[in-house]
């Protein structure tokens, strides 16, 4: 399997309002709280990325040996302070895997399809930084998940070193 990543223009988003108000993908399955969530998240989003306040992009198999939606990820514009300064950074808004291919290999590196999706997102995030001044990337794991949070921290986040502070950070010269 391999990636492909598109971004929802305005019109496209405007032309499936239906399309998300049902299930695009298959929500996590064993906790349907959080599948909850994790639906009016991505509805949530939408309706951000409706209002132009972040990206939604749709992840698909390039190879089409799955036509299912692989999942979906947002980014906007934020900031982050540090020592009372506001630094511009990414925010990942949202990242969702379909619950059915979260174990799939994706080409060519045989990563697992969340691993290399993330890949992926930080380098288009990386991409970004070299055109517009971001200094970090910031997101807020779902519930403070321990497997969400050891996932993120594998790729170098910690934690924003405020009190009881739910998001998380990575300076992008990490990423070279």
């Amino acid at each position: 399997m391999e990636l492909e990543l598109s971004p929802y223009s305005l019109d496209t988003l405007k032309a499936n309002k239906k399309f998300f108000s049902g299930n695009p993908i298959e929500f996590y399955d064993k906790d349907s709280n959080r599948a909850k969530k994790e639906k009016l998240l991505l509805q949530s989003t939408f309706k951000q990325a409706l209002n132009r306040n972040t990206k939604l992009y749709r992840v698909k198999d390039k190879s089409k040996e799955v036509n299912d939606n692989l999942g979906f990820f947002a980014i906007s514009v934020g900031n982050i302070d540090v020592n009372g300064s506001k630094i511009p950074s990414a925010v990942l808004d949202y990242l969702i895997l379909n619950n059915k291919f979260r174990k799939y290999l994706c080409e060519p590196n045989q990563y697992t399809l969340g691993i290399e999706l993330f890949r992926e997102i930080l380098a288009i995030i990386n991409d970004l930084s070299n055109t517009i001044g971001i200094r970090y990337i910031i997101l807020e794991p779902l519930n403070k998940e321990k497997d969400l949070v050891d996932f993120y921290t594998k790729f170098g986040f910690n934690f924003i070193p405020q009190k009881d502070s739910t998001w998380m950070y990575l300076d992008i010269k990490e990423l070279n």
